[in-house]
């Protein structure tokens, strides 16, 4: 399974199908899309507008992939970091790609050389942009839930059992090249490059 496929599985388990809520500015929603981007989307096709309660699955992964994932995860899918990608991917679904990218591009030296930490920055700059929202205190419990969910899968993308992959550790005053550290317990193993 491609990182987009379990990235698109993994929002789409939060995104849910048809939705209206009065409370939420993003109007009428099903699997996430609004209706305003599913207006944009087929007029970019020359297709009429139609109720975004009748997309279609094809057009739901199209809209996913070239709207949010190209943009906002792929370049980090490519480098070989597909939790970065997943984190990053499910930020431009809910606060939009212009908020996503600012996270990334504030974060990007950290994300670069240091993933889990970068990860942890994001998952922190993430929860305070959600926390001063004013919808906080109706969506604020689910959107809690949903950003550990995507941040405990996207860690361990980037961690896979206990596998670190790191670039240079810094021990004792001087600077080694490392391939991979894990932890056993309260042992770090390291190979060198």
């Amino acid at each position: 399974m491609s990182t987009f496929e379990l990235a698109l599985a993994e929002v789409l388990r939060w995104e849910g199908g048809y939705v209206n809520d009065p409370k939420d500015p993003g109007g009428a929603t099903n699997w996430g899309i609004t209706q305003a981007t599913y207006n944009a989307w087929r007029r970019e096709l020359g297709e009429p507008p139609r109720p975004v309660a009748e997309i279609g699955e094809d057009e739901v992964r199209a809209i996913y992939h070239e709207r949010y994932w190209v943009p906002a995860a792929a370049y980090w899918d490519a480098a070989g970091h597909p939790g970065i990608a997943l984190y990053l991917f499910d930020a431009a679904v809910q606060h939009g790609l212009g908020t996503a990218r600012a996270l990334e591009r504030r974060l990007a030296d950290v994300l670069r050389l240091h993933p889990l930490l970068g990860l942890a920055y994001l998952h922190r700059d993430r929860t305070l942009y959600y926390a001063r929202l004013r919808h906080f205190a109706n969506f604020g419990r689910g959107w809690m839930r949903r950003i550990a969910s995507v941040y405990a899968q996207a860690v361990e993308l980037e961690h896979p059992g206990g596998l670190i992959r790191v670039h240079r550790f810094f021990l004792d005053g001087h600077e080694h090249l490392l391939a991979a550290a894990r932890w056993v317990g309260e042992k770090l193993y390291v190979r060198r490059s």
